[in-house]
């Protein structure tokens, strides 16, 4: 037995009729701009697509270019030739505008601060290096802290120790110092160019209570007082040419 059409049950049927019929019309009368919205979507995705194949391509490039970059460094490094250091510089520069978008971008400021240092461009070198402590904002303390004890490397290569103390000191309470040692001897050498040998005394003690439990800084630390000791009123720790 079928069921009965009510009045209500009729008029909802037409007006889901109606509705249909308008939506119909409004296809027909707008068909133009319904196959524009298909192609736009289209695209989109196409384009999306091609993005995201053109990113994995870039970033397996600028892996490559990064990984011969840092050959050319390598090389740099070992010369220490002028030629063969621009090289270095000049690629870590090409990197950082061709690869912008890529995380090793930042790290290439490290590099070229270095290479800068071993150009004797102390200046620039700080000038890098500061500019690399601000790009890479604090992303891993451990690298940051290399570009720091680079800068008061430079200031030491200027016979600048007034204005690498405070930075020795800052590195020397930070947990995340990478190079901890470099620091320490960073901080004699200063004191010694000062002829401030009692407070070079007094800082190693400090570090020998403090790391007592780390034989390879106690033992470098010890080293150094002992150096102390017998040379105080000399300089003979030349950092110039040195590499890091």
């Amino acid at each position: 037995m079928s069921k009965r059409l009510t009045k209500k049950k009729l008029k909802q049927k037409d007006e889901f009729l109606t509705t249909a019929e308008k939506l119909l019309k409004v296809a027909a009368h707008n068909r133009s701009y319904l196959v524009i919205a298909g192609i736009i979507l289209l695209f989109s995705a196409v384009f999306s697509s091609i993005g995201f194949y053109y990113y994995r391509s870039y970033s397996k490039k600028g892996s490559i270019t990064y990984f011969q970059d840092l050959h050319l460094y390598e090389v740099a490094q070992n010369t220490l030739d002028k030629k063969d250091i621009n090289n270095a510089l000049d690629a870590f520069q090409s990197y950082r505008v061709s690869f912008k978008f890529l995380k090793t971008s930042k790290l290439a400021l490290l590099y070229m601060g270095n290479c800068e240092y071993m150009l004797g461009n102390y200046d620039k070198a700080i000038a890098t290096y500061n500019t690399f402590i601000s790009d890479w904002a604090g992303r891993d303390r451990y690298i940051t802290a290399i570009a720091n004890n680079g800068i008061v490397q430079a200031y030491i290569a200027k016979n600048d120790c007034k204005s690498a103390m405070p930075v020795i000191n800052s590195l020397l309470n930070d947990k995340n110092n990478s190079l901890l040692q470099l620091t320490y001897l960073h901080a004699v050498n200063c004191y010694l160019v000062s002829n401030e040998s009692d407070k070079a005394m007094d800082l190693l003690n400090e570090g020998l209570k403090k790391y007592k439990d780390n034989k390879d800084i106690e033992q470098q630390l010890t080293s150094l007082m002992t150096y102390v000791k017998e040379k105080g009123q000399s300089n003979i720790i030349n950092l110039q040419n040195g590499k890091f």
